[in-house]
């Protein structure tokens, strides 16, 4: 690539960007409105045990993770990324409509399993379209990536405070709706937006297919599954093990199939199954932030900040804040590393992500030791935690999707970025088993050592992290020379 197109390059990025930011912004909404209420609603509205609300949580976050492989899969073969990502809008939009109108629980569950199936279809290839906006070598894509990882978590951080606030004021229902509208919203800006995208995503066998004639009638029948699988969501601990297994079951498929591939593929493809075994630890970890992590907040948190009491929910907004924050400063930092030829490896940046993540936990257990077994901990120290463990997101979860886009072959794009979702999938299993340890018993004992309780867990979990990051920074050299190996022309 020469000068000149670095520079022009750099100045402007893709108008498509624009647009798929914004749809994933909505989408992620309505996401994270589920996400982020959902323990507390399970906990305080269906009187779930701290188990059964683990359990259901890693359950659903596990499949929705999960689907994308699916949803990846029928995409590069038959759908095409467009029509893909249109077919999980609808679905997104009958899943919130349902939770908002029916009090009900097997309509719960269906409405649980509509969310599931959208995800499916639009969460990988909603990233591999935005992949394919970029040229080979462009040096805008990791700061893309960046950027539009940003639009997720404004999402996030508007369910994080708003529907909160809602939920709290008004009732669950009503944070539900906004969801829905937020839905809506995205899949408008996605029908009138598509000219921008120049007619990426599409492929010419869908346009005369016997679906694209009768789009209603697959949309009937991926209602109809979702009706059909809404049954297997109250088995959640039979669920979580089985997307263990899958995900153990597709990195023997992946290194199996690399066997077909050249060399440099087959180099790039086993960096990739590494890197994704390291990303179900970070996720189990992250995942803490909806599970154990919630619960401390709401039962050993003292949520006054200055002078107002926050919401247990709104506090999952220091997660998307700091992202939003610091997204461009990074998105600016990655260009200057990348002319400057000083940009660390992925394999690196993984590792320092899991590194941040463990000091995150370990300022937790900390707070924990200072403020006593029976005592509230100080809402300060969570901003701390928070802070450490978003910028270990930031250096992994971009790094990730761009890495997919870069090592995958050309038309395994979708599948494999179905699998980077299965790797968050198996973090979410693993999650829930990991929360069970600060699982309350039925009969809590007066002078319960509250805040001692949870503290000791995560002091294991961050140092158990310390010795997964150094375990990858030992490996980092290995993986850093396949990957140079693989690009080396033959």
């Amino acid at each position: 690539m020469s000068m000149d197109n670095v520079n022009t390059v750099n100045v402007k990025q893709p108008p498509g960007l624009k647009v798929l930011f914004l749809v994933e912004m909505w989408e992620r909404l309505g996401f994270y409105t589920i996400q982020t209420l959902l323990v507390l609603y399970l906990v305080q509205k269906l009187l779930f045990t701290d188990h059964a609300a683990y359990g259901l949580f890693a359950a659903f976050t596990a499949l929705t993770y999960a689907s994308p492989i699916f949803g990846g899969f029928l995409a590069d073969r038959y759908f095409g990324f467009r029509p893909a990502i249109n077919l999980g809008l609808v679905l997104f939009i009958l899943g919130y409509t349902c939770l908002f109108l029916f009090n009900n629980t097997l309509v719960f569950y269906f409405s649980l399993a509509l969310i599931i199936s959208g995800t499916g279809f639009l969460k990988g290839t909603i990233s591999s379209l935005l992949g394919c906006l970029y040229e080979d070598n462009d040096i805008r894509r990791n700061a893309g990536f960046t950027l539009f990882y940003m639009g997720i978590n404004l999402g996030s951080l508007g369910a994080a405070v708003v529907c909160s606030i809602i939920a709290v004021k008004w009732g669950f229902q009503y944070a539900f709706l906004l969801a829905t509208l937020g839905m809506i919203a995205g899949y408008f800006i996605f029908l009138k937006g598509r000219p921008t995208l120049k007619e990426k995503g599409e492929l010419p066998a869908w346009k005369n297919s016997f679906f694209a004639k009768y789009p209603l009638l697959l949309l009937a029948l991926c209602v109809l599954f979702a009706f059909a699988f809404s049954f297997c969501l109250p088995f959640y601990d039979y669920v979580a093990n089985a997307i263990l297994g899958l995900l153990a079951l597709f990195i023997v498929f992946l290194v199996w199939s690399a066997l077909k591939l050249g060399r440099a593929q087959q180099q790039k493809m086993m960096v990739l199954g590494s890197l994704l075994i390291f990303s179900a630890i970070f996720w189990s970890l992250y995942f803490q932030t909806f599970l154990s992590v919630t619960l401390f907040i709401d039962r050993a948190v003292d949520k006054q900040i200055f002078g107002f009491n926050i919401p247990t929910a709104m506090f999952q907004g220091f997660n998307p804040f700091y992202i939003i924050a610091l997204s461009p400063l990074l998105a600016k930092f990655w260009i200057w590393l990348e002319k400057n030829k000083l940009s660390p490896s992925d394999p690196l940046k993984f590792a320092l992500g899991i590194l941040c993540m463990g000091a995150g936990f370990l300022v937790l257990a900390l707070a924990a030791t200072l403020a006593g077994p029976t005592t509230p901990v100080a809402a300060e120290w969570l901003v701390l935690s928070f802070f450490l463990q978003t910028l270990g997101e930031l250096l992994l979860s971009p790094t990730g999707l761009s890495m997919v886009t870069k090592l995958a072959p050309g038309n395994w794009m979708s599948m494999l970025m179905g699998l980077w979702f299965m790797s968050l999938a198996a973090g979410n299993a693993l999650a829930g088993k990991i929360a069970n340890f600060t699982a309350l018993p039925a009969i809590i004992p007066d002078n319960f050592p509250l805040t001692q309780f949870y503290g000791h867990t995560f002091n294991k979990l961050g140092w158990f992290s310390v010795a997964i990051a150094i375990l990858l920074l030992i490996c980092t050299p290995l993986f850093n020379r396949l990957i140079s190996d693989s690009e080396k022309p033959l």
